[in-house]
């Protein structure tokens, strides 16, 4: 669905969170595009507590891409996420791994491409940083194409985690099972972050 169509004219919503659903319409219905095309999250995920989690506010998402979360030093590396299977594995598994490791990342979540891409340039430059795309490992629950834009390093992109990485589909079953098997989970995205800053 993306980057097929006229700017302004398709826009597609990929929320991790519940709660980022509300900013997003309204958003997206506010440009007036032909087609809203939402990939939404499953009703019965867990609505998590984004302020306790020091996670950006929900309404962050309307911007169609946002800081998740910021480094709190000059920062060791730049994670991009998109989809909510991963980000949910990614803050609730992922993440307390990281910190103890004491990895100190920006984190960005893309909600909807498309949005971002109707800020003004210097708002999308301070949003998302060039230079950070050029030093990003991305995580998605899309293909790989799709991290292209927001990873920009071959280095990034072979790092990069998506459910087609090992060149199969996958199963049918339990999500978390599906999750495992694409080497989604937290644990495996522990690792590959882990992996990609220690090579760099």
């Amino acid at each position: 669905m993306q980057g097929n169509f006229p700017l302004g004219t398709m826009i597609t919503l990929t929320p991790w969170d519940p709660q980022e659903l509300w900013f997003l319409v309204s958003t997206a219905l506010a440009k007036r595009p032909a087609v809203i095309a939402p990939f939404v999250t499953r009703p019965a995920e867990t609505v998590l507590n984004r302020a306790v989690l020091g996670l950006a506010p929900a309404s962050a998402a309307a911007n169609g891409v946002y800081r998740l979360r910021a480094a709190r030093g000059k920062g060791d590396g730049v994670v991009v996420l998109q989809g909510s299977a991963v980000t949910y594995a990614f803050v609730n598994e992922a993440l307390p791994l990281i910190d103890r490791a004491g990895m100190d990342l920006d984190i960005y979540y893309v909600a909807s491409a498309e949005l971002f891409d109707l800020l003004p340039a210097a708002e999308r430059a301070a949003i998302f940083p060039e230079e950070h795309a050029r030093v990003a490992i991305g995580i998605t629950d899309f293909t790989l194409p799709t991290m292209d834009r927001w990873v920009r390093s071959e280095r990034g992109r072979s790092h990069t985690l998506y459910p087609f990485r090992d060149g199969h589909f996958l199963g049918s079953g339990q999500g978390a099972a599906v999750i495992a098997e694409a080497g989604l989970d937290g644990s495996s995205q522990f690792a590959a972050i882990r992996n990609y800053l220690s090579g760099r």
